[in-house]
C-alpha cells in the first residue's frame, strides 16, 4: 500500500517537474516562430520608399536652392512624391534672386574674404587689413578697412 500511495504522488509531481525543466517556445512572427522567416513584401517596398524619398527629397531641396525655391517644401514634395515631385521642380521656372552670387534670399551675407599679404620684414602672411604683423609686430599698411573697424568692434 505505502509503495502504491509513494507511486501514485511521483505520477502527480513527476510531471510538474518536468514542465518547470523545459523551455517555452517562442511565439509569433517577430521571434521567427511564423511560417516565414523571411521579411513580407510590404516592409520591403516601404523601406524602399522611404529610401527613395530621401534621395529625391534632398535632390528636389538642393535644386530649389539653386532655382531661389524653398528647400525645405522641396524636400517634402520630393520625399513624399518621389520622381514626380522631383520632375514637376524641374518644370518650375527660375525664381528672382537679389542676392549676390545666387545665394537664395534669406541666408545671411557671406563674408567677403581676401589673400593674405607678406610682411615686408618677416615674411609672415598677414590679413591685407592688418595695421601689425602678427610674426614681428611691424607696421603695416592696411590696403583697406576691416569690416570689424567699420563696425565699430576695432581700432
Amino acid at each position: 500500500m505505502k509503495c502504491k500511495v509513494v507511486a501514485s504522488l511521483f505520477a502527480l509531481v513527476a510531471p510538474a517537474a518536468f514542465a518547470l525543466q523545459q523551455q517555452p517556445a517562442p511565439r509569433g512572427a517577430f521571434l521567427g516562430a511564423g511560417e516565414s522567416a523571411g521579411m513580407s513584401s510590404m516592409w520591403f517596398w516601404a523601406g524602399l520608399y522611404v529610401v527613395a524619398g530621401l534621395v529625391f527629397g534632398a535632390l528636389a531641396a538642393h535644386r530649389a536652392l539653386q532655382t531661389g525655391n524653398r528647400a525645405l517644401a522641396w524636400f517634402g514634395v520630393g520625399f513624399l512624391l518621389t520622381l514626380p515631385g522631383y520632375l514637376y521642380l524641374l518644370t518650375r521656372p527660375k525664381q528672382k534672386m537679389d542676392a549676390p552670387a545666387g545665394v537664395p534670399p534669406g541666408v545671411r551675407r557671406i563674408a567677403a574674404t581676401s589673400s593674405p599679404e607678406p610682411c615686408p620684414g618677416c615674411g609672415a602672411m598677414n590679413h591685407p587689413a592688418a595695421a601689425q604683423c602678427i610674426g614681428c609686430g611691424g607696421k603695416l599698411t592696411p590696403r583697406f578697412v576691416s569690416e570689424a573697424q567699420r563696425a565699430g568692434g576695432a581700432r
